[in-house]
């Protein structure tokens, strides 16, 4: 038995005759966002969404995402994740006030659609206080070096 063979178990890749390609790819896209001075929630999402392909599970950068903005965001105020959620928020109140002009819904629903509306006027303006906080505050992300 050859040394190769006694280090390769069975059912796996000989990694020393293997190309790196994929994995280099998002090294030097992780990189090349640092050089850039990304917001660092911007890169663990990238590498999520890398991961999320490259393992064939639909949704998973998105439930990243929504981890970074529960914990980052509302945990720990960070205004980054804050921003972002605010931004969602928005973009989903403008979709429900167009879906209330609609005349083929029924008054009930109408009626259900206008909750939706206010629930969401109220969750922006709670988001901007929380904005605002973090921002007197000052919680910026940082990574911390050992």
């Amino acid at each position: 038995m050859s040394m190769s063979e006694e280090t390769t178990k069975p059912n796996q890749p000989d990694v020393r005759h293997e190309p790196h390609g994929r994995e280099q790819q998002i090294k030097m896209e992780m990189l090349d966002m640092i050089h850039r001075a990304e917001s660092p929630y911007d890169i663990i999402y990238h590498v999520a969404k890398w991961l999320e392909a490259a393992s064939g599970e639909p949704g998973y950068a998105t439930y990243v995402e929504d981890q970074i903005r529960g914990v980052y965001g509302f945990a720990l105020a960070h205004k980054r994740p804050l921003e972002d959620e605010l931004k969602t928020v928005e973009a989903r109140l403008s979709r429900i006030e167009a879906s209330y002009e609609n005349p083929v819904f029924t008054e009930e629903e109408h009626t259900r659609i206008g909750f939706a509306i206010d629930r969401h006027k109220k969750n922006i303006e709670r988001l901007k206080r929380l904005i605002e906080r973090a921002e007197a505050d000052g919680t910026p992300a940082v990574i911390k070096k050992n």
